[in-house]
C-alpha cells in the first residue's frame, strides 16, 4: 500500500458553469456536469490528509484549485479572480480514500521530472 491518500474531485455546477462562460472559443458545444465528471482528477495527498481534511485542505487547496483551473484554460486571466477556500468548496465535491494499493510491477514515474 502507498503512503498517501487519494483525493477526488468532482465537478459541481458552479465551476462547469465558469467553464462555459470563459471559454474564449464560445462556438463550440457546452461542457455539461456529467461529460466533466466521466474522468473525474485525482490526487495522492498526505497519507494522514483524509483524518484531518477541513485542516489540510485550508492549507493546501489553492494548488489543487489552481491546478483544475489550469486544467481547463491555461490562460489564468480566464480564471475567476475569486479562488477562495469558500469558492473551491462551492464548486467542487471531495471523495477521500485511505487505502491506496499500487498494482503495478514497475516504478511510479513522474511525467513531469526530466
Amino acid at each position: 500500500m502507498l503512503n498517501r491518500d487519494l483525493l477526488i474531485i468532482r465537478y459541481k455546477k458552479p465551476f462547469i458553469d465558469w467553464v462555459n462562460e470563459a471559454d474564449p472559443d464560445s462556438d463550440g458545444p457546452l461542457v455539461t456536469l456529467d461529460s466533466a465528471n466521466e474522468d473525474s482528477p485525482a490526487y495522492l495527498i498526505h497519507d494522514c490528509a483524509s483524518e484531518h481534511f477541513e485542516e489540510w485542505l485550508e492549507l493546501c487547496y489553492l494548488p489543487v484549485f489552481e491546478n483544475l483551473l489550469h486544467e481547463w484554460y491555461v490562460d489564468p486571466t480566464l480564471w475567476p479572480q475569486d479562488r477562495s477556500l469558500k469558492v473551491f468548496k462551492n464548486w467542487c465535491d471531495f471523495r477521500l480514500h485511505s487505502l491506496v494499493q499500487d498494482c503495478v510491477d514497475g516504478p511510479l514515474l513522474d511525467d513531469e521530472i526530466e
